[in-house]
């Protein structure tokens, strides 16, 4: 069972590393647990105050992870490693936006490399694997319901094949 002292100690541990404390897979399901339980008995000062303080040293401990997965996913896209003692929601906001920031570096090679070619952006309608475009750079992989934006005609065969379909602004 989650404690208040539990979570503290936590919040120490991922302030004093440089990379990612492990957390359990049902992390954020416990959270919810000791803070509805919290919540129920919150009548006395003290209790109140308990959570009042639970709920601030959560929100330190989600803003730490969260700069680390960004940092992580810099450093991941540059290097190719894969970081571990991700929960699985970090995981896919890790993947998420490790997509978003390979395509905002092509598109500045492809800038700095005079390329022209339109983009197009997309919603994928099935899981797509990596594979490399015209312009022999790799995509993806994609997810079913990820959003990415490619080159015109990687889209196109993408959206003849059904796996995507464009998204218009």
């Amino acid at each position: 069972m989650l404690t208040y002292e539990a979570i503290r100690k936590i919040v120490v541990e991922e302030r004093a590393s440089q990379k990612l404390v492990a957390l359990p897979d049902d992390f954020f399901s416990k959270v919810n647990e000791y803070l509805k339980r919290k919540q129920q008995i919150a009548d006395t000062k003290e209790d109140s105050w308990e959570l009042a303080s639970a709920k601030r040293v959560l929100q330190d401990l989600l803003e730490i992870r969260e700069r680390k997965i960004l940092n992580l996913a810099l450093y991941s896209i540059r290097s190719g490693t894969d970081p571990k003692n991700m929960i699985p929601e970090e995981r896919e906001f890790f993947e998420k936006i490790s997509a978003h920031m390979k395509e905002f570096q092509s598109s500045k090679k492809g800038l700095i490399e005079g390329r022209t070619e339109k983009t197009e952006s997309l919603a994928f309608l099935e899981d797509v694997p990596a594979f490399v475009g015209t312009d022999m750079q790799t995509y993806g992989p994609f997810k079913k319901g990820d959003v990415a934006t490619l080159p015109e005609s990687a889209a196109k065969i993408l959206v003849d094949k059904n796996a995507a379909r464009l998204m218009r602004i």
